[in-house]
C-alpha cells in the first residue's frame, strides 16, 4: 500500500488562506491531490490559490470565498464544486477563530461569533461534504479540534466550548457516516506557530514533552495520515498533535 494515495483526490479545505489550513493544502498538492481552498478573506485566498497552483492559468477555479458560518453560502459552494469539479473525495474543516472568553465579560456577540465559525461552520461544512461522500460511498473527513477542547484555560470559555463540541461532533459524524464507508476524525493541535497564535499560549508549549511550539506542517502531516488509507480502520478519533502537552498534568 502506498504511503499516501491522493493522486485523484478532490479535497475542500476551510480556513485555507493561512496557518494550518494553508499547510494542509500545500501538503495535499505535494502528494498529487487537488485541494479546493475555502476562506472568507478574499485577498488572502487569492494569494494562497496563486501560491498552491503557481503556473496554472486557471488557478482561480480552485478558490472559493465563503463564510462558513453561513449555511446557505456553504451549500451553494458545494453545489458549485459539484458543477465545476465533481464529487469530492475527502474534506478538511480547518477554519477557526479565537475570542475573549472570560465568563464575566463575554458578550452574546462574542460568544456567537466564535461558535458561529468554530462549531456552526464545522457542522455546515461537514453536512455539505457528507452529502457528496455519501453519494460516493467512501472517503474521509478531518475536523480541526484543539487541546483546548479537552482541557480549559483562563478566559477561553467560548473557544474551549466550541472545540469540545467539535470533538464530540466528530464522533457523532463518524457514527452517521460509517454506513457509507466514510471515516470522520479530528486533529487537536497544541501550541502551533501560526498567525492565530497568541503570546500567552507560548508558555504552554514549554510544558510539553518536546518543550517547543509545533509547526503547521506537523499538523498537516497528521491530517494527511487520517485522510489516507493508512488510517483505514480509524474513525471517531481525535489525534492530539501537541508535543506532549496533554500528556502531563504539570
Amino acid at each position: 500500500m502506498a504511503a499516501w494515495n491522493f493522486q485523484s483526490a478532490l479535497v475542500p479545505v476551510t480556513g485555507a488562506a493561512s496557518g494550518i489550513g494553508l499547510a494542509v493544502c500545500r501538503r495535499l498538492r505535494q502528494e498529487g491531490a487537488t485541494p479546493l481552498l475555502i476562506d472568507r478573506d478574499g485577498a488572502r485566498l487569492a494569494a494562497a490559490v496563486a501560491d498552491i497552483y503557481a503556473g496554472d492559468a486557471d488557478a482561480s477555479r480552485y478558490g472559493y470565498q465563503v463564510d462558513v458560518s453561513d449555511a446557505a453560502a456553504v451549500n451553494a459552494c458545494f453545489d458549485r464544486i459539484r458543477q465545476e469539479h465533481g464529487l469530492i473525495t475527502h474534506s478538511v474543516a480547518s477554519a477557526g477563530i479565537v475570542g475573549p472568553g472570560h465568563v464575566l465579560s463575554l458578550s452574546d456577540e462574542d460568544w456567537r461569533r466564535v461558535m458561529g465559525v468554530n462549531l456552526d461552520g464545522v457542522m455546515f461544512f461537514c453536512r455539505a461534504a457528507a452529502r457528496h461522500l455519501a453519494e460516493r460511498r467512501g472517503g474521509a473527513m478531518v475536523n480541526m479540534a484543539s487541546i483546548a477542547g479537552q482541557a480549559a484555560k483562563h478566559s477561553r470559555a467560548s473557544y474551549s466550548a466550541s472545540k469540545a463540541a467539535v470533538v464530540n461532533l466528530t464522533r457523532a459524524l463518524a457514527m452517521d457516516m460509517g454506513e457509507f464507508g466514510v471515516r470522520v476524525n479530528a486533529v487537536a493541535p497544541g501550541v502551533i506557530d501560526t498567525p492565530m497564535q497568541t503570546g500567552g499560549s507560548i508558555g504552554i508549549a514549554g510544558r510539553g514533552a518536546l518543550k517547543r511550539m509545533g509547526d503547521a506542517d506537523e499538523v498537516a502531516n497528521a491530517v494527511l495520515f487520517l485522510l489516507s488509507d493508512l488510517a483505514s480502520y480509524v474513525t471517531g478519533h481525535t489525534l492530539a498533535v501537541d508535543g506532549g502537552v496533554s500528556a502531563t498534568y504539570a
